[in-house]
C-alpha cells in the first residue's frame, strides 16, 4: 500500500489507515479538494436559486404534494470533492440500499432549507390573507401576508409561516449534524495584521495570551496547557511582543463601563450602571417617628436590557442563529393518510403564545414615515439566590436574561454564552435595621415590616431595570442596524420568569403559602388535592388571576391605608382588604409599567418541574413512603439493600445510588429523578396486599407523568397522553391518600425530627455529638409528632398546570431550573468568577470581568471575520459522521481461536456449536453483501444450515474480541445520542426492532405483539471469512462485526393480559433468561440491527437464580442472573417514547 501524497510504502493495512489519518500532505490534498468542491456547491446552489425548476416552484407554493422522495441521496459533496482525487484514494461505491421502514434508523437532518423569497407570488398563493390595517396608518400600504409551507423532512417535519414571503434570514439552515474541523495551511509567510484590530491589546501576542488567561477557564487543565505551549512555540510569537505590556491599564481599559452611548471601541457594549435607590419607609402611629423616612440603600448595578439587545443584534456570532421570524412546526405522520398534520411544540419561537405576539406588533399601526421590517424579541428572565463558595457566606443574587428567539438546545450550552447577566439584586443591607431602631424607639422591627421593606426594595429595583428605554422600545419599538447590514424595528416582550416558589411570590406580589397560593390562579388551597377533575379544570380558568382594575383597586387601598393613614403593613384593615386573594400591598414593577400596554404580570410565571415535582410533589410522596415501610419492620434495610443492588444505565442517566438512601443524605434533583425511575421493583413486595398494588400503581403513573411532563419534544398527540395521565394521577393519589396512608400509624423520619430539633432549638447542623444528644432528649420525653401525607400544596395544585404551559408556550425545559436548564447551568459563571475578585464589593468586580470576557470574545470574532488568524483553543471533538448506526475498533489484538472455543463447549452452554451458529448467522450478510438471490442458488436437498459450513472459511480459524461497542440512535425528538455497550459491566443489554410484520400485519395493532427483542451482549467480536460458494467473486477475506447474545424470552403478566395497552397495565415489561439447554438461548446479532442500550432491572422480590453464585457458562458469567427482569421504559425520555408507538418523530420505524 502506497501513499499517493507523500509516497510511503506500507505492508500492513491498519499502519497505512494509521498514516492516512496523519499524513499533512494528504490532509492538505484534501483539505484542497474540499474548498473546490464547495465552491462547485455553492455555484451550483446560486444557479439554481436563481432559476429553480417549475416543479420545485409549484411544490413551494403547496400546488402539488410536498413528499420528498424517500431514496433521495444527496451526494454531490462527495461527489464533487473527489474530482482533484485519484481513482485509487476515491471511496468503493455502492447501490443505495435501504433497510425496509420499519427497521430503518434515520440519522438527524436538518429542516429543509427556505426558498429564495421571490419564488412566492403573494398573488398567486392560494391560502393568503389580507391584514387588517389601521385608520391610523392608512398613508403606509401593508402587503398582502399569507400561509406559506417549506418542504417536509425525511421525519415529515416542515415549517408553517404567515408572513408574505419566505424570510431570507434563515437560522435553522446554520443547525450542523457536526462541527467539520478544518487543518490549518502552513502559512509561514503570513502577513503582518493591523494593530488596531486587538485594542486595547497593543499585538497579537498579547491578545492571544490574555484570552488565554481570561476565557480559557479558571481551573487550567493538560488542554490549556497545550493551548499555552501552542501560543508560545508558534513560529510568530515574539517574546519582545509581551515585554512590556501595561497588563493592569489593559485589563481595566476591558472591563470599564461603556463610553457614551453605550459605545465601546465604535461598537455598541451593555455595559453595567450603579444606581442608587431611595424608598420611602412607611413607620405606623405606635412608633416613635410615625410617618414616611427616606432610605437611601446601597447601588443597585444593572444594565439596559435595550443595549443587551443592540449588542446581540451586531453579534455575528449570535446573529446567524437568531430567529427573526416565527414559524409553526408542523408534523405529518407517514402512517396517516389524511393530509392533516400536528403541531409539535418546542421551542419557545414555535409557540402559539410566540405566534400570537408577533401576529399583535405587525397588526399596530405604523410608526410615522416607517416601512422597515418589524421583529418581535421575546425576552425571558430568571433569577435565582447562589451560594458562591462552599463555605462562609458569600451569595450572589443574579438576574438572567434569554432571548427566546434563540433555539433552547444553544441556550443550555455555556459555551455558546447566551446568558446574559442583566442585574445583580441586592438584598435589605444590616444598617437598615439599625435605621428602623431608630424611628421605632428602639424597639425592632417586625417580621412583617422587614418582608414588606424587602418587596418594595425588590420591586423598586426592577423599576430601574423597565427604564424609559425599555418602554420606549415596548410601546413603539426601537430600530438598530443589525450585522448584516440590515436595519429593523424591533419590539419587546416578556414571556417568562423562571425562579423558584419563594422568588415567584416575591415577583409576583402575593401572600406566601396563603389561602391563594398559585401566582397563576385564585384557587383555594385546600382544592388542590381536586388536581384533574374536571371542576378543577374549570376553575383554572375562570379563577385565574389578571391585572385588572380590580386588583388594582385592593393594592391601592391597602397602600393609603399604610402611606397616608400610618397602618401597620399587617394591621386587621389592611388584611380584611388583601387576604381572601392573599395580595401584598406592594406596587408591582411589571404592573406599574406594563399594564398600560395590555400585559399581564401573572402570566409570566410558568411551572417550575424541578421544584415543583422533583423536588415538590415525587420528594413528598418518597418520604411518607419510608414512613410506611418503618411501620413494617425489615423493609427499610431491604430497600436500601435493593438500591445498593441496582443496574447504571447510559453516561449519567442511572447512576449509583447511596449505599443508605432511607438516609436522605446529599440528595438533590438528579438524585429524587433517579430515585423515581427505578422505584417501581425496588418497593415491590414491601408491604402486604393490596397495599403493595396501590403503591406500584401510584410510582408507574408518577414515572409516566415525569417522563412526558419533561419531555424536550412534544405534539398535539402527546399532550393529549399528558393530559390523561394527569387525570389519572390524581385519582390515584387521592386513593393512595384514603387507602394506604390511612392503614398506616406515620411518623416523623429521624432525620425529620432532627431538623425540626435545629430548627425550633437553634442547634447548628454541623455539631453532630450536640445534635445526637439533642434527637436523644426529644425523643425521650415526648413521642415522635404524627406525619400524614399533605396533598393541599402548591406544589400539588401546580402539576395540572403543566399541559396548557406547553401548548402554549412550548416544553418546560426552556424556562425550568432543572439543574441541566440554562439559568442553573449559569450559576457556575459567576462562581468562578468570584475567585477572581478581592471578595470584597465583588458585585462590581464580577461586571467588570464578565465585560472582559465578552469584549475579548468580540476580538476574537473580530479577527475570525477578517480570516487571518486562527483561534489556538481547545474545541470539544464532534462524532465521527461516518458512524451512523454503531462503531467496533479494527484492532486484532485480542484474538481467539475457534478451536479454543470448541474444546470448551462441553462444559459451557454459550460455547456450544460456537463455530457453527457462527457461520449460519454470516451466510444470509455475505450472501446480501454480494447480492446474491438466495432463491437462485441450487442447493438441492442441501439445507442452508449445511450450505454454510461448506462455503464459508475463517480466516486462520480466529475471530477477534473487543471491548466497546457504540452504537448511535436517533431520539424522540431527532436529536443524535450514544450508547457503549460494554459486556464486563452492567451496561451489556441491548434492544432491537421484532418482525412486526410477518404476515403482513398492521403496525397500527400493536398491542397483540410486543415490539422489541432482547438481548444481553456477552461477546464483541470482528470476523474475516472468504465465501467460496456459489456466486463467489474473489478469496479475499471480507470483515463482519458481530455480537454475540444471550436471548431474553417477554413474558406477559395476567395484568398486561387482561388490558388492550401495556400503558394501561400500569406494569413494566417482564423479561427472563430462558433454559441454557434450549436451542436458540444463544446467537449472534449483526450490530447494526441493534436500536439502542437498554435498562434491565432485577425482580428483587424473586430473588436470584443461583443463591450460591456459581452459574453453569463461563462465557456467559450466569452466575449472578436472577429469576426476572423489569424492562426500565423511564430510564430516559427517549426510552418512554419508544412505547409510545407513532409518538416520537425521530422514531421513523414506528
Amino acid at each position: 500500500l502506497q501513499c499517493l501524497a507523500c509516497g510511503r510504502n506500507f505492508t500492513q493495512s491498519n499502519a497505512y489507515s494509521t498514516h492516512m489519518r496523519s499524513c499533512r500532505p494528504q490532509r492538505k490534498r484534501m483539505a484542497s479538494a474540499l474548498e473546490l468542491a464547495k465552491e462547485t456547491y455553492k455555484r451550483k446552489k446560486f444557479r439554481t436559486a436563481l432559476n429553480p425548476p417549475e416543479q420545485e416552484q409549484l411544490s413551494q407554493l403547496n400546488l402539488s404534494p410536498a413528499e420528498p422522495p424517500v431514496e433521495v441521496s444527496f451526494v454531490s459533496d462527495d461527489m464533487e470533492a473527489e474530482i482533484s482525487i485519484s481513482l485509487a484514494e476515491r471511496r468503493p461505491r455502492r447501490e443505495n440500499r435501504r433497510l425496509p421502514l420499519r427497521y430503518r434508523v434515520e440519522p438527524p437532518v436538518q429542516l429543509p432549507g427556505l426558498p429564495p423569497s421571490s419564488v412566492v407570488d403573494p398573488v398567486a398563493s392560494v391560502s393568503s390573507i389580507p391584514i387588517p390595517i389601521s385608520s391610523e396608518s392608512h398613508q403606509v400600504q401593508l402587503p398582502t401576508r399569507q400561509i406559506l409551507k417549506s418542504q417536509r423532512n425525511v421525519f415529515g417535519l416542515f415549517r408553517q409561516y404567515f408572513a408574505v414571503s419566505f424570510p431570507s434570514h434563515d437560522p435553522d439552515s446554520e443547525v450542523q449534524l457536526s462541527d467539520v474541523s478544518h487543518s490549518p495551511s502552513d502559512d509561514d509567510k503570513a502577513e503582518p495584521l493591523p494593530t488596531k484590530l486587538f485594542q486595547p491589546y497593543p499585538n497579537k501576542n498579547a491578545f492571544l495570551l490574555g484570552e488565554w488567561y481570561w476565557n480559557g477557564g479558571l481551573q487550567k487543565s493538560k488542554e490549556d496547557f497545550k493551548t499555552l505551549t501552542n501560543i508560545i512555540c508558534d513560529q510568530s510569537f515574539v517574546p519582545a511582543d509581551i515585554r512590556d505590556v501595561p497588563w493592569d491599564s489593559v485589563n481595566e481599559r476591558l472591563g470599564e463601563s461603556a463610553d457614551s452611548e453605550d459605545m465601546w471601541l465604535d461598537q455598541p457594549d451593555a455595559g453595567w450602571k450603579e444606581t442608587a435607590i431611595t424608598l420611602s419607609i412607611p413607620f405606623p402611629k405606635n412608633a416613635s417617628n410615625p410617618g414616611l423616612q427616606l432610605y437611601t440603600f446601597p447601588p443597585f448595578r444593572h444594565r439596559s436590557i435595550v443595549s443587551v439587545l443592540k449588542e446581540k443584534m451586531t453579534n455575528t456570532q449570535d446573529f446567524p442563529h437568531f430567529h427573526l421570524e416565527p414559524y409553526e412546526l408542523r408534523w405529518r405522520r407517514r402512517d396517516i393518510l389524511t393530509p392533516e398534520s400536528i403541531r409539535v411544540h418546542g421551542e419557545l419561537y414555535t409557540s402559539p403564545a410566540f405566534l400570537e405576539a408577533h401576529e399583535e406588533i405587525q397588526a399596530l399601526p405604523a410608526e410615522p414615515g416607517c416601512s422597515l421590517p418589524r421583529v418581535m424579541v421575546g425576552l425571558m428572565f430568571g433569577s435565582d439566590s447562589t451560594h458562591l463558595t462552599s463555605f462562609g457566606n458569600a451569595s450572589l443574587w443574579p438576574c438572567y436574561m434569554y432571548f427566546g428567539n434563540e433555539s433552547k438546545y444553544r441556550r443550555c450550552k455555556p459555551n455558546c454564552n447566551l446568558c446574559n447577566h442583566m442585574a445583580y439584586f441586592q438584598k435589605i443591607p444590616p444598617g437598615f435595621k439599625d435605621f428602623t431602631a431608630l424611628h421605632c424607639g428602639g424597639k425592632g422591627p417586625s417580621e412583617a415590616f422587614m418582608t414588606h421593606c424587602q418587596r418594595e426594595f425588590f420591586h423598586a429595583q426592577w423599576r430601574e431595570l423597565l427604564d424609559d428605554d425599555f418602554l420606549a422600545a415596548y410601546e413603539h419599538g426601537v430600530v438598530i442596524e443589525c450585522c448584516d447590514g440590515i436595519k429593523r424595528r424591533f419590539y419587546l416582550r416578556i414571556f417568562a420568569y423562571s425562579a423558584d416558589y419563594p422568588e415567584k411570590v416575591l415577583l409576583s406580589s402575593i401572600r406566601n403559602m396563603g389561602n391563594c397560593p398559585c401566582p397563576r390562579c385564585l384557587i383555594p388551597k385546600n382544592s388542590a388535592h381536586l388536581l384533574g377533575t374536571k371542576d378543577d379544570r374549570k376553575q383554572r380558568r375562570s379563577l385565574a388571576r389578571v391585572d385588572d382594575r380590580h386588583y388594582k383597586a385592593k393594592i391601592l387601598g391597602a397602600r393609603k391605608l399604610i402611606y397616608q393613614n400610618n397602618r401597620t403593613v399587617d394591621s386587621i384593615m389592611v388584611q380584611r382588604l388583601l387576604k381572601p386573594e392573599s395580595l401584598v400591598p406592594t406596587e408591582n414593577a411589571f404592573s406599574k409599567k406594563l399594564s398600560g400596554f395590555g400585559f399581564n404580570l401573572f402570566s409570566i410565571f410558568l411551572v417550575d418541574f424541578m421544584h415543583e415535582f422533583e423536588l415538590g410533589v415525587w420528594k413528598k410522596i418518597f418520604i411518607h413512603l419510608l414512613r410506611i415501610l418503618e411501620c413494617v419492620h425489615g423493609s427499610t434495610d431491604q430497600l436500601n439493600q435493593r438500591f445498593r443492588d441496582m443496574p447504571t444505565f447510559g453516561r449519567d442517566s442511572i447512576r449509583r445510588f447511596t449505599n443508605s438512601v432511607s438516609e436522605l443524605k446529599k440528595l438533590g434533583a438528579r438524585d429524587y429523578e433517579n430515585l423515581l425511575q427505578c422505584s417501581i421493583p425496588v418497593f415491590e413486595g414491601l408491604l402486604p396486599e393490596p397495599h403493595n398494588t396501590d403503591v406500584l400503581n401510584v410510582l408507574y403513573v408518577l414515572a409516566h407523568w415525569h417522563a412526558l411532563a419533561k419531555l424536550r419534544q412534544h405534539t398535539d398527540l402527546s399532550l393529549v397522553v399528558l393530559d390523561g395521565i394527569t387525570t389519572q394521577l390524581g385519582e390515584l393519589l387521592r386513593n393512595f391518600q384514603e387507602e394506604t396512608c390511612a392503614d398506616y400509624d406515620t411518623r416523623e423520619l429521624s432525620r425529620e425530627t432532627a431538623a425540626r430539633v435545629r430548627q425550633t432549638a437553634g442547634k447548628p447542623t454541623s455539631n453532630k455529638k450536640n445534635l445526637g444528644h439533642v434527637v436523644d432528649a426529644v425523643g425521650s420525653s415526648s413521642e415522635t409528632p404524627i406525619a400524614a401525607l399533605n396533598l393541599n400544596t402548591y406544589k400539588d395544585h401546580s402539576l395540572g398546570d403543566y399541559v396548557e404551559s406547553i401548548r402554549q408556550y412550548g416544553t418546560v425545559d426552556s424556562y425550568s431550573t432543572e439543574a441541566a436548564s440554562p439559568m442553573e447551568l449559569e450559576h457556575r459563571s459567576p462562581k468562578s468568577r468570584y475567585l477572581r475578585t478581592s471578595r470584597k464589593h465583588f458585585e462590581k468586580q464580577l461586571g467588570h470581568i464578565e465585560r472582559r470576557q465578552a469584549r475579548i470574545r468580540r476580538i476574537r470574532q473580530r479577527l475570525n471575520g477578517n480570516g487571518k488568524i486562527r483561534s489556538v483553543l481547545i474545541h470539544e471533538k464532534a462524532p465521527d459522521p461516518s458512524a451512523s448506526t454503531y462503531h467496533i475498533g479494527k484492532t486484532q489484538n485480542h484474538p481467539i481461536d475457534l478451536g479454543a472455543i470448541a474444546r470448551r463447549a462441553e462444559g459451557d452452554f454459550a460455547a456450544k456449536d460456537f463455530t457453527k451458529k457462527l457461520k449460519e448467522h454470516l451466510l444470509p450478510r455475505i450472501l446480501k453483501k454480494l447480492k446474491i438471490n438466495e432463491d437462485s442458488l441450487g442447493s438441492g436437498d442441501t439445507s442452508m444450515e449445511q450450505l454454510a459450513q461448506k462455503w464459508i472459511v475463517v480466516k486462520s480459524d480466529r475471530i477477534f474480541q473487543h471491548k466497546l461497542a457504540h452504537f448511535y440512535h436517533t431520539t424522540y425528538d431527532v436529536r443524535r445520542s450514544e450508547d457503549v455497550i460494554n459486556p464486563r459491566t452492567a451496561h451489556c443489554d441491548v434492544m432491537l426492532l421484532a418482525d412486526l410484520e410477518p404476515n403482513g400485519t398492521s403496525h397500527s395493532d400493536m398491542t397483540a405483539t410486543h415490539p422489541f427483542l432482547y438481548g444481553r451482549v456477552i461477546g464483541i467480536y470482528h470476523v474475516n471469512v472468504v465465501y467460496v460458494g456459489q456466486g463467489m467473486k474473489s478469496y479475499e477475506a471480507m470483515r463482519f462485526d458481530l455480537l454475540q447474545i444471550r436471548w431474553f424470552q417477554v413474558e406477559i403478566s395476567d395484568l398486561q393480559d387482561r388490558h388492550l395497552s401495556e400503558w394501561a397495565s400500569l406494569r413494566l415489561n417482564r423479561l427472563s433468561f430462558p433454559s441454557m439447554a434450549f436451542k436458540d438461548s444463544f446467537g449472534f446479532l449483526d450490530p447494526s440491527l441493534v436500536l439502542r442500550g437498554c435498562h434491565l432491572i432485577p425482580m428483587f422480590s424473586s430473588g436470584k437464580r443461583h443463591p450460591s453464585g456459581t452459574g453453569f457458562s463461563g462465557m456467559a458469567k450466569d452466575g449472578n442472573d436472577w429469576r426476572g427482569y423489569y424492562v426500565n421504559r423511564f430510564a430516559d425520555r427517549d426510552m418512554a417514547m419508544r412505547y409510545h408507538w407513532g409518538l416520537g418523530i425521530g422514531h421513523t420505524y414506528s
